[in-house]
């Protein structure tokens, strides 16, 4: 329960706003109240409450005034003015000294409702772990995680039932999509441009209906989880929902937000990419277009055939190792959409083709383009940088580049981007209070939960368990005088 404490210097007004809302059902139990502001001060600091209703105008000290007293005095609350309306213009003054709302007398049980419900949901999030804490929750998976979760979530006022489970909603677009404050949501940045947003299954659905009516191009980069879901299916409902977001690069023709999730017998979509006939094969990638346009196929499909294509090219001998990609991200910041990815895949093909008639000359010494672009990757890590990019930025043929990468660093260039990254990652853990998810950010990394992967799989500790660490023997091994 929160508290609610009420400053009027008439008590038949403060009977009144005790009559007037069921406080327990909102959530809330009167902690006491004054007929004074200067009473007022001190019951205040005393009891701290989390709400505070004031009378505008009262003889001596004015709710003004008591507000600007107990910011003084470091009381934080929300604070509601109460007035007639003839202090209209005080409480548009009011409003402008940080007051969190105001309703005019007689009270109107809706609208101090309303502002109730509102102050709850400010709490509750104000209450939440950070951000990075509930990622965490939501990568352990361990029942404690689960159980820690759903105690978070009904903070936020989320809560599934037998009849109405949560649903996951995920975007992929710059900026996080505006909830509005009726729903109550848990939003979390999961990676740059990249948002999840955890709701009642209702809620979810009134949500679809809404993008609906907003037109297509609305729809573009918003997904959603199977129904149903606990926190035990966060993972899986997060990849499931991030298939549909994606459904504007594989140019779905009709966007749908139920079971196009669901992903094809891998073998019956490309068991036609045989390896022979170079011309052939061209030929079934342009047929393959027709089915991501369908939605038979995703962008799961569309990463595994680019590298499945990478993969043949590597095996003619081309050295394109370095082509793969390893996420949704890289790939939707690599092609405009499916069909680009497809022109691309001819185009490295064709160029494969004339390699076997001209053999790549590697010049002795390290030429000045390479250290030019070793420059650049050093200066932009952060940054999505591919050797598919590099190759445009520097036209030089992208196994040239490969091949640049093992005669003068004696390792891939994938080893030496990862390495900057997570040498430049560790650093800001060691020595900065940045939350993680923005770690991963500014080193390059747009989903948290690929660069907590990678994170342990080179440090042997996940990020966080790498920062508490190295406080720990902070702890331990001060630094001397």
């Amino acid at each position: 329960m929160y508290k609610v404490f009420l400053v009027d210097d008439e008590e038949l007004v403060i009977k009144s706003l005790k009559a007037t809302v069921d406080w327990k059902g909102s959530g809330y139990e009167i902690a006491g109240y004054a007929l004074s502001g200067e009473e007022a001060v001190e019951e205040i600091k005393r009891i701290r409450p989390d709400v505070i209703f004031s009378d505008i105008r009262m003889p001596g000290m004015n709710g003004l005034e008591l507000k600007n007293r107990l910011d003084e005095a470091g009381v934080s609350a929300k604070f509601l003015i109460v007035s007639g309306l003839a202090e209209f213009a005080l409480a548009q003054k009011a409003i402008q000294n940080g007051i969190s709302g105001y309703c005019l007398k007689p009270f109107d049980r809706m609208e101090i409702t309303g502002y109730l419900r509102k102050f709850k949901r400010e709490l509750d999030t104000s209450r939440l772990l950070p951000e990075g804490e509930l990622l965490d929750l939501i990568e352990a998976g361990t029942p404690e995680a689960h159980y820690r979760l759903r105690h978070e979530l009904a903070l936020a006022g989320v809560t599934g039932s037998e009849n109405d489970g949560l649903r996951i909603m995920l975007s992929v677009r710059r900026d996080r999509l505006p909830i509005h404050e009726s729903i109550p949501c848990l939003t979390l940045r999961i990676g740059y441009r990249k948002f999840i947003y955890v709701m009642a299954e209702s809620d979810a659905d009134q949500l679809m209906a809404t993008f609906a009516s907003e037109g297509h191009p609305f729809l573009n980069g918003i997904g959603f989880s199977k129904q149903g879901i606990d926190t035990a299916g966060f993972a899986q409902a997060i990849q499931d929902a991030e298939l549909q977001a994606y459904q504007y690069f594989t140019l779905a023709e009709s966007l749908a937000w139920e079971e196009s999730w669901q992903s094809n017998d891998m073998k019956s979509a490309f068991g036609m990419l045989a390896e022979g006939d170079d011309q052939a094969f061209i030929a079934q990638l342009d047929s393959l277009q027709a089915m991501f346009r369908s939605g038979h196929l995703n962008i799961r499909h569309a990463l595994l055939l680019y590298n499945d294509c990478i993969s043949q090219l590597s095996r003619k001998g081309m050295g394109s190792n370095e082509l793969y990609l390893y996420s949704f991200e890289q790939l939707a910041e690599q092609f405009e959409d499916v069909r680009d990815m497809i022109d691309d895949l001819k185009r490295l093909f064709q160029e494969e083709k004339d390699q076997n008639h001209h053999q790549v000359f590697m010049p002795p010494g390290r030429s000045s383009t390479f250290s030019v672009m070793l420059e650049y990757i050093n200066e932009h890590f952060g940054e999505d940088i591919t050797i598919l990019g590099l190759s445009k930025q520097f036209n030089l043929n992208p196994n040239y580049i490969s091949q640049l990468f093992r005669k003068e660093l004696d390792k891939t260039f994938t080893e030496y981007l990862t390495g900057l990254r997570i040498n430049r990652a560790s650093e800001l853990l060691r020595t900065t209070s940045i939350p993680i998810n923005e770690i991963a950010d500014q080193v390059g990394y747009k989903d948290y939960f690929y660069f907590s992967k990678m994170f342990k799989k080179i440090m042997g500790v996940p990020p966080r368990g790498y920062r508490y660490d190295q406080n720990q023997n902070i702890i331990s091994n001060p630094a001397p005088f």
